[in-house]
């Protein structure tokens, strides 16, 4: 008895097309996942080598020809390692002391590297919005991961890592440096969605508080000139031979932004700390003498003010008014009361931002007499508000034409027409003709 075939089923067309384009992009979406993952790994890697190469370089001549070489290869992994996570910003401990000042000027360079990295990856992937969001946090992981585990495994008697402060400075500098290079990288779509006057605020605050850390760095840079026999001498004592001389150097460009932002809170008239009950400031005379370490760049520090040190601050209240003029002149076609308090917003931001520099400021050095290094937070923010917002109050309140210069209409003489040149208009032209008798 023979079994009759099944019938044919026929699909139609349009199921077909349906099913091979969901499969088509089942394997692209498949791709991009893999792709997006690789990469965030890779940017993630190259971050932390050349982070290692740096502190290598800058290490490796000071451990092989300095007097104190380590014994066994550990010795220089561990030496390295050791600077590694100083340059990432983590501060050490030395017996049972630690050391929170920490030269974050050398943080800038893996910050930036991180920054790098998510703009890269943001650019690479333009159109993943979600695996944008997946890599960055690869990213991030790898990143916070390696730091803290190299804080763990790369202890001794002598110099030790905290786990706590390696996993705060790591997800701070990391989640801050990826997220700001991927909206950096998608930089037209995020910033459309930001309302305008916000922008306004964020970029004026920002920017006042640069143009204030650029004076301070002028004023910085000029104690260094006028002390620079006594920098001279202190290098001449200290003797440390062409390759501590990379080492000096290194550390000096690590602390120079917190150098300046102690000069800035000098100049604000907030002053700063360098020990236990000795403060430096404009309004203190003489300043009582500590002993300091000998470290170049501290030579800065001023140990005497005049009465012309008072009038620093007004230098605050100038900067306050240049940036209340451009306030008037971007934001004409508003009220006097608008102007006014986004005038008081800038100056809140800036104020804001300086704060938190001021606590990247301060630290210890870990010895009792170098404890409180720095400006106080609270105090040289809240200056720097106050006097930000004297300058900028009454220039932001003027109308934009008080700083519009007028020009004079200025009065032209006209060569006389020649008598056989005849001026003929057309319609929408102008011709000359020359007429001859």
């Amino acid at each position: 008895m023979s079994q009759q075939a099944p019938p044919d089923v026929s699909i139609p067309v349009e199921q077909v097309e349906s099913i091979s384009l969901r499969a088509r992009l089942h394997g692209a979406s498949a791709s991009v996942a893999v792709g997006s993952v690789v990469w965030a790994v890779l940017y993630a890697f190259r971050v932390i080598a050349v982070t290692v190469v740096i502190s290598a370089v800058v290490l490796l001549p000071t451990l092989l020809f300095g007097g104190d070489r380590p014994e066994s290869v550990k010795g220089y992994l561990d030496a390295i390692t050791w600077g590694w996570l100083a340059l990432n910003g983590v501060p050490p401990q030395l017996g049972s002391a630690t050391i929170t000042l920490v030269p974050w000027g050398l943080a800038v360079i893996p910050w930036a590297l991180l920054f790098g990295a998510g703009r890269s990856y943001a650019r690479r992937n333009p159109d993943a919005g979600r695996w944008q969001v997946v890599g960055g946090a690869i990213m991030i992981v790898l990143y916070v991961g390696s730091v803290f585990a190299a804080a763990q495994f790369t202890t001794s008697i002598n110099v030790s890592f905290g786990g706590t402060f390696s996993l705060l400075i790591s997800l701070a500098m990391g989640i801050s440096a990826v997220s700001i290079g991927i909206l950096q990288g998608v930089r037209e779509e995020f910033t459309d969605r930001i309302p305008t006057l916000l922008r306004f605020v964020a970029t004026r605050g920002a920017g006042a508080v640069l143009a204030m850390l650029g004076v301070a760095a002028i004023a910085l840079a000029l104690r260094l000139v006028l002390n620079f026999t006594s920098v001279l001498d202190l290098f001449v004592e200290l003797n440390p031979g062409w390759s501590g001389i990379l080492a000096i150097v290194a550390l000096t460009l690590g602390y120079v932004p917190v150098l300046v932002v102690w000069s800035a809170s000098y100049l604000m008239g907030a002053g700063f700390s360098i020990g236990p009950d000795v403060m430096v400031s404009p309004f203190i005379p003489v300043t009582a003498p500590t002993q300091l370490p000998p470290f170049p760049p501290l030579v800065a520090i001023p140990e005497t003010a005049g009465a012309l040190a008072w009038l620093l601050p007004a230098l605050v209240v100038v900067i306050g008014v240049i940036w209340g003029v451009g306030i008037s002149k971007g934001l004409n076609k508003e009220s006097a009361l608008i102007r006014m308090v986004i005038g008081f917003a800038v100056a809140c931001v800036a104020a804001a931002i300086f704060f938190v520099l001021a606590l990247m400021s301060l630290g210890d050095l870990g010895d009792v007499r170098l404890v409180a290094l720095g400006p106080d937070p609270v105090l040289s923010a809240s200056l720097f508000w106050i006097l930000l917002a004297l300058g900028i109050t009454p220039a932001a309140v003027l109308p934009a034409k008080t700083f519009t210069r007028e020009r004079r209409a200025k009065i032209s003489s006209v060569p006389p027409v020649k008598e056989d040149v005849e001026v003929e208009v057309g319609v929408g032209v102008e011709a000359v003709v020359e007429t001859r008798e």
